[in-house]
């Protein structure tokens, strides 16, 4: 029985974390060096690109060099930095056991004598306690913001002001958002977000060949399974260098392994990879491709499903040829366009050309129906 290194989880922190090293190298002189341009950091991608597992890793690194770090997620964010902040929230502090007091001025009543201290903080505070945090660090503050796409206008530049106020104190500060492709474009334009317009923008794309070589090879190595050139070959390119593939891949092949009377007297072949390789896709499809086309319109669902059959020997297709196949003229069909290249679902590689951005995408979208259509079409009946 071999313990899994790989786990595939969605959106939370992995086991196993490869890649980036170029990104990390950076941040670590950051940490050091007060004058470097990655303290505000943007890190933009399509889901399981790896956002949250490198902001994970970008936290871990800087607590270990001594950083006072905040995680926050996209709900009631601003509440809970100003808490993590000031070490507490609005509260009230009493003798009295009978005392009923609200969170957040919502109201209490006293029995009894009773003496309280109620301290108040206001989203208007948060510079002021950023720079008090940032004095009280022996190094300095770290702030994480993951899916910053889901935080209101308001709590951005709240947040975007009082990192703004710290770097005119000249306090040791360190912002890291993480959204998808969209992201950035909204974020540097909301009102009271000059901070962000400054940050570096780190597009999170495939992996290098590389990088996916030496995550299965040192990985599957370590927990003792050996692979041969052609099944570690047809792993990666089964991976297309996708994060969130490699760790299907890797989880599904060991799961495998596991599940033989005989895993200790043979070594990997490709039978398992290939086995592998299919629950991993299958997987990656529900988990990762589903979700991702649930959230468009029928119409840009249409576009992708064009795109899929126009697609050259290079996995190119031209814009022009999606629409003659939509029935279309490029006019027409260019608001799916664009709205498509700005989730970084596609990408142009020159003028008048698309590719696809995500593995198996364009497969998934010639193979599923549309299920937003399949609605349309029963209520249309009134079933």
């Amino acid at each position: 029985m071999f313990d899994n290194p790989f786990s595939p989880v969605f959106g939370g922190k992995p086991n196993l974390f490869f890649g980036r090293k170029h990104i990390l190298r950076r941040f670590e002189r950051a940490l050091r060096d007060e004058g470097s341009e990655d303290r505000a950091l943007f890190v933009t991608g399509t889901r399981g690109s790896g956002k949250t597992a490198l902001i994970e890793q970008l936290s871990l690194l800087a607590k270990r060099k001594g950083w006072h770090v905040i995680d926050l997620g996209p709900e009631d964010t601003v509440r809970t930095l100003a808490r993590r902040l000031a070490g507490h929230d609005e509260e009230t502090r009493t003798i009295d056991p009978q005392l009923s007091v609200g969170i957040l001025g919502s109201g209490g009543s006293v029995g009894g004598v009773s003496t309280a201290r109620t301290t108040r903080v206001e989203r208007g505070d948060l510079d002021v306690l950023l720079v008090e945090a940032c004095l009280n660090s022996s190094k300095g503050v770290m702030v994480t913001v993951d899916e910053i796409q889901k935080l209101s206008e308001s709590d951005v530049s709240a947040i975007s002001n009082a990192f703004q106020m710290a770097s005119r104190k000249g306090m040791n500060s360190i912002l890291v958002t993480a959204g998808l492709p969209f992201s950035y474009d909204e974020v540097i334009r909301y009102g009271g977000c000059t901070f962000m317009r400054r940050a570096v923008h780190e597009r999170l794309t495939l992996l290098d060949r590389g990088e996916v070589v030496s995550a299965f090879d040192d990985t599957t190595s370590r927990v003792g399974l050996k692979l041969d050139a052609q099944c570690l070959r047809e792993l990666v390119n089964a991976s297309y260098g996708h994060p969130y593939m490699v760790q299907l891949l890797g989880y599904h092949l060991v799961d495998i392994i596991n599940d033989r009377d005989d895993s200790d007297l043979r070594p990997v072949g490709l039978d398992d990879v290939r086995l592998a390789v299919g629950r991993a896709v299958e997987a990656y499809s529900s988990r990762a491709l589903r979700p991702m086309v649930a959230e468009l319109s029928a119409t840009d669902y249409a576009y992708l499903a064009g795109m899929a059959q126009c697609l050259d020997k290079r996995r190119f297709a031209r814009s022009s040829d999606v629409a003659r196949v939509l029935g279309k003229d490029v006019k027409q069909t260019s608001p799916s366009r664009a709205r498509l290249l700005r989730s970084g679902i596609v990408l142009s590689p020159r003028r008048g050309y698309l590719v696809f951005a995500v593995p198996y995408l364009a497969d998934y979208v010639l193979e599923t129906p549309n299920e937003t259509s399949e609605i349309e079409r029963v209520r249309a009946w009134g079933v």
